[in-house]
């Protein structure tokens, strides 16, 4: 079984993301993106000034927009100190989301089935 990350560990992972710039966001789930407007290219530049958590839902707050995650039962999150564009090579496994930052780190959302469940919501903040 696997094993479910805390609200707490959680939080310090995301406390890493404040003030950092996007670079990219890659949803490579099939049906994780559940919004199409503004588009995910629309994050790019935009900084991180905060986040919330609440159980398994997440958010992140940028210059223009909110994006939330919802993590569903199993997904985790995996901070990279070198992150790079997500490309298919033989034997690695797909994050379900992948963030890239201005610094050259990232973190991946993961889950452990095949069937991906983690979903991701991006609008303009008003």
């Amino acid at each position: 079984m696997a094993v479910i990350q805390t609200p707490e560990e959680i939080k310090t992972i995301l406390a890493r993301l404040e003030g950092q710039r996007i670079v990219n966001l890659q949803v490579l789930g099939v049906n994780s993106l559940k919004s199409f407007s503004p588009p995910l290219d629309a994050l790019t530049d935009d900084a991180i000034e905060g986040y919330a958590v609440s159980d398994r839902l997440l958010t992140l707050t940028t210059t223009r927009h909110r994006v939330a995650f919802d993590l569903q039962r199993t997904g985790k999150i995996v901070w990279l100190p070198r992150a790079e564009p997500y490309s298919v090579a033989a034997g690695s496994v797909r994050p379900t989301v992948r963030l890239l930052l201005g610094d050259g780190q990232g973190l991946d959302l993961t889950e452990p089935a095949k069937t991906k469940r983690i979903t991701v919501t991006v609008s303009a903040r008003t």
